[in-house]
Parts: C-alpha cells; structure tokens; sequence
C-alpha cells in the first residue's frame, strides 16, 4: 500500500464512506468487551451476547457500535448488508477444539461462533440487518478481498437492494503463540476497522470515498505496484488521516490479481484542504 497523488481518480465503482471506527484489543483484555455495554446511542446487545464469539468477532462489534456512536445523527440499519473480512480468524479456538476433540468432546459453539461467517453474522443479529452478510478473505489477502468485495456491491449505484453496507476488516498485530493445549502465550493486539457504506452521490457530503480500479484503468497503469506493508494497522492509519483533514489525502490498497482500491478525499473537500497546506508541502505531495 502506498499514499497516491493523482488528483483525477476515475473507477469502475465507487462508494462513499458514512462514518468509521477502529477498537484495538489486547487479547488479555478481551474478556472485558464480551460484556461491556453499547456506548451512548448504540443498540444494547443482548446479555452475553459475545460471550462464545471468536476474538475478531469481538472487536469487530465493538468497532461497528463506535462507528454509529460517531455518526451525526441516527440511521436504520433494516436494509443494510455487511462484508465480513477477518484475517486468520478462530484459530485459537480451532486449537483447543483439537484438543479438546483428544479428550472426548468439542464445544458446539466453534462452527456458528469462530468460522469465516460468524462475524458478519454476529454484526447483522445486533443489528437487526436484513440484507446480505458475506464472509470473505480469511487470509492475509482479507483487507484487498473485503474492500475488493465491498465496492463491489456498490455497482452500478445499488448495494445488492441494500440503502447502506458495512465493511469490517480485522486482523491480529502478531500471530497469538499457542501451547501444546491452544492456550496462547503471548498477548497480541487484535484491530478492527469498521466502516458504513454508501453509494456515491455527488449531492452528499461524506468527506471520504472508496473507488474501483481494474488492472488496465490508464491512472492505475501509470502508479507502481505497492507491497502490501503494513497491513491492515497502515490502511486505518490513512483512514484516520484523510478523515481529519492531515496532508495525506488519498491511499491505494493493491489487489493480487491486479485490481486497486484507493480511498480518497472527495475533490471539492480536498481543494478547501489545500488551501491551508504550504505550498511547498503541497508540491512535494503532488511530485510524489
């Protein structure tokens, strides 16, 4: 991933991004968010509501219930749909259900808690969503795959039927070390981005937008490859900077198979932003 300059961003499919939030956890403290309660505003979960889920289920809820704590004023959720993409999730769990499985029983909680879907699952239950829920990536190639995926639904202007869509991408900072019974020995740090979606409107506005490019769009041919470095930790770090108004207005997320998504400031916000950048600052950016 790379910061990118062009100030012409056409795609292939856009959205735009209604409100945001990142939870980060330390899997010692993630006892406490099973049961903590819904900030102000947000719906309340149901008792012990998160009490089986896997840790990425965990932060994961909590980021979506930040992210509508933060929005200006209420939204229903009823047509809403969510892409779910967690990076090696259940891991620990599928380590002590091996073991467990040794001893003579398996809890009945890892299949609908801990496998690829029970995020978006998790999310669409708290919130009494009725539209599509999809799990996707589950690998190192989650935050490519859930964005790749989550622009997508915007096609052609339509969320699959959806008014909105969340996108919630999480990943552990250092893969949990498990013992010879899957209990970890180590205390990693679990981040999940949230992020409520929706079709692009020119009339709107949402400061931040998402956009399609296929792999022979003329302005993605004329921008390198970027490595994914950083990861997931690096796309909310631009995310919280192109939302506070920083230097950096624009970020490129590079797909395996050649597609990129780029989060970008919208045109109008960008130019106000300008304006208050030293100009030499601003050529630097511009020459990049």
């Amino acid at each position: 991933m790379n910061p990118i300059a062009s100030s012409t961003l056409p795609g292939s499919a856009g959205c735009s991004i209604r409100g945001h939030a990142v939870v980060a956890s330390r899997l010692s403290s993630l006892a406490a968010l099973r049961d903590a309660a819904s900030p102000p505003g947000c719906p309340a979960l149901p008792p012990h509501f998160l009490r089986h889920s896997d840790e990425h289920t965990v932060v994961a809820v909590r980021a979506v219930l930040a992210a509508i704590a933060g929005l200006p004023k209420p939204v229903a959720f009823d047509r809403c749909g969510i892409v779910a993409a967690p990076c090696q999730a259940g891991r620990i769990a599928a380590a002590r259900s091996l073991t467990q499985r040794q001893a003579g029983g398996v809890s009945p909680h890892i299949v609908p808690r801990c496998s690829l879907h029970s995020l978006g699952d998790a999310v669409s239950v708290a919130l009494g969503m009725h539209g599509p829920h999809i799990g996707v990536g589950g690998g190192p190639d989650a935050l490519a795959e859930g964005l790749f995926a989550a622009v997508s639904l915007f096609q052609g202007g339509t969320a699959s039927g959806c008014d909105l869509a969340w996108l919630v991408v999480t990943d552990w900072d250092t893969e949990p070390l498990l013992d010879a019974a899957g209990i970890p020995t180590n205390d990693p740090s679990c981040r999940a981005l949230a992020m409520l979606l929706a079709p692009a409107d020119p009339a709107d506005d949402d400061r931040l937008r998402l956009s399609l490019h296929g792999p022979t769009a003329a302005a993605g041919a004329a921008l390198p490859a970027s490595p994914p470095a950083g990861g997931l930790a690096a796309f909310c770090r631009a995310v919280e900077m192109c939302a506070t108004g920083s230097v950096l207005t624009s970020w490129a997320v590079s797909c395996p198979w050649g597609a990129e998504i780029r989060l970008v400031v919208r045109e109008q916000v960008k130019r106000s932003m300008l304006h208050r950048i030293p100009a030499a600052v601003s050529r630097r950016r511009e020459a990049a």
